[in-house]
């Protein structure tokens, strides 16, 4: 029996060393464990989207406010947090609120100058005659 065992580490390791040249010229994978991996993902989610959403606010941005919504929804879905979804639920909608009667206020009362497609043109004559 301790000769089939020798047998097999002899055998093993030869397989273990040529495993080991077929690897080495493989990249290298950096590995974070879930714990790391989880927390620096959620922060920077939360970070991002809270960011994008202020830039949208600033720059009157629809497009903007929803993805940096979708990204703080996402990072409440991976902390578990219902109250931070919801919240950005609520806060999304109050905003999309916000866009619709701002909209719906300069389409009433605005009237719209014509655009150069229907604009007349007046032949002026030079400054000189």
């Amino acid at each position: 029996m301790m000769a089939a065992a020798l047998g097999l580490l002899q055998n093993g390791g030869q397989r273990v060393a040529a495993a080991e040249r077929i690897l080495s010229d493989q990249p290298q994978v950096y590995w974070l464990p879930p714990e790391t991996a989880f927390l620096w993902a959620w922060g920077l989610m939360l970070a991002f989207g809270a960011g994008m959403q202020a830039l949208g606010l600033f720059f009157r941005q629809k497009f903007l406010v929803l993805a940096g919504a979708a990204l703080v929804c996402g990072a409440a879905v991976m902390d578990r947090d219902p109250t931070l979804f919801v919240g950005q639920i609520l806060l999304t909608a109050g905003l999309a609120t916000l866009y619709v009667s701002r909209a719906k206020k300069q389409r009433a009362g605005v009237i719209r100058k014509p655009g150069r497609k229907h604009a007349r043109i007046s032949a002026c004559p030079p400054s000189g005659e």
